[in-house]
């Protein structure tokens, strides 16, 4: 019989789980966006939030106390710039391949959209995507700015004020999200705003559990396998509520995500399982970065068949692999200062 995982372990490895399955969801609503077809993934876009709200949960139980250790903002941030750059790289260079091969823009405009996009300068004109390659990109700004924020005054914030910097966000949140009728702000670059807005929400309820987490509080929960399957069985059950978009997308990124994440972070992983897990989660990181291109192309090389469809998502699956081979993407321990 295999021993659980303890709950104090260093590595939270369904964290890492958690996070592959919302990247392959998140796949998944794209293919269907691109190919135009339906699917159980319609509002897959809410995984989006689940990516921030772990990263917050994670660097509140793993970091805060080395950021206590002396570490400036921007030293911090510059830490983490180095850590996304890789998944910046990766996802820009199967781009740029791409928009070479269509002649997606003139060689200057190309040379000086890719720079902007490697030193991770997003457009904020109002106009067009928020990066000018791959759409996905946009939430790794987001996680830097956040970051960011952490490590310059969130990480002073005691833990008891926490739930007002919560419903700060959570009533910004509501409004924005009633008034585009859906939390699918980020993207283009005339929603910046509300995409700061959604990245705040998540991430600080992220942080605010991470807190209670780190500080003992614990409860009851489900089986490990069980707790990972709630939150995608409830993405797939959103869209048949009696709810409309807006309103269905607020509970399920303001209630059932931060219960979900809860309940997966007190669940016991077999020993056996946990490599599995964090490869996955290690895995999501390319694949997040890589699928949305290879989408786009394979539809525009192939059509919108059956067959495209499936070499599609294979593509986008080896191709992934591949990075994850070629490249580290595993977390790396932020080094502090000595007091």
């Amino acid at each position: 019989m295999n021993t659980p995982v303890q709950a104090h372990a260093a590595r939270l490895s369904q964290l890492d789980g958690l996070r592959g399955l919302a990247a392959l969801a998140i796949m998944l609503f794209h293919l269907a966006a691109v190919f135009h077809t339906s699917g159980p993934f319609v509002r897959g876009y809410l995984f989006v939030d689940l990516f921030f709200l772990l990263s917050g949960f994670v660097l509140a139980v793993s970091t805060e106390r080395k950021l206590a250790g002396g570490i400036g903002a921007l030293e911090f941030t510059a830490s983490r710039f180095v850590r996304l750059w890789p998944l910046v790289a990766v996802g820009l260079g199967v781009a740029m391949v791409r928009a070479l091969v269509i002649g997606l823009y003139d060689p200057l405009t190309f040379v000086l959209a890719v720079a902007l996009d490697l030193a991770m300068i997003p457009n904020f004109s109002g106009v067009g995507p928020f990066y000018r390659f791959n759409g996905p990109q946009w939430t790794l700004f987001y996680e830097l700015v956040a970051n960011f924020l952490h490590a310059l005054w969130l990480r002073k914030v005691p833990t008891r004020w926490l739930p007002l910097v919560v419903a700060v966000f959570g009533a910004l949140l509501v409004w924005t999200v009633r008034s585009r009728g859906a939390d699918s702000a980020g993207p283009n670059s005339h929603a910046w705003t509300a995409a700061l807005v959604r990245t705040g929400w998540s991430y600080c309820v992220g942080v605010w559990l991470g807190r209670l987490y780190r500080e003992g509080l614990r409860t009851p929960s489900l089986p490990w396998f069980l707790a990972l399957a709630l939150p995608v069985a409830g993405l797939v059950a959103l869209p048949r509520l009696p709810l409309v978009r807006a309103e269905g997308d607020l509970w399920f990124v303001m209630a059932f995500l931060p219960l979900s994440v809860w309940l997966v972070a007190q669940s016991r992983v077999p020993r056996a399982a946990a490599p599995v897990l964090e490869w996955l989660g290690n895995y999501s990181l390319p694949l997040y970065c890589v699928h949305l291109t290879v989408l786009v192309w394979v539809s525009e090389l192939m059509g919108l068949g059956q067959t495209a469809r499936i070499v599609a998502v294979g593509t986008a699956l080896v191709l992934a692999w591949v990075f994850s081979k070629l490249v580290s993407f595993a977390s790396k321990p932020t080094v502090t200062k000595s007091a």
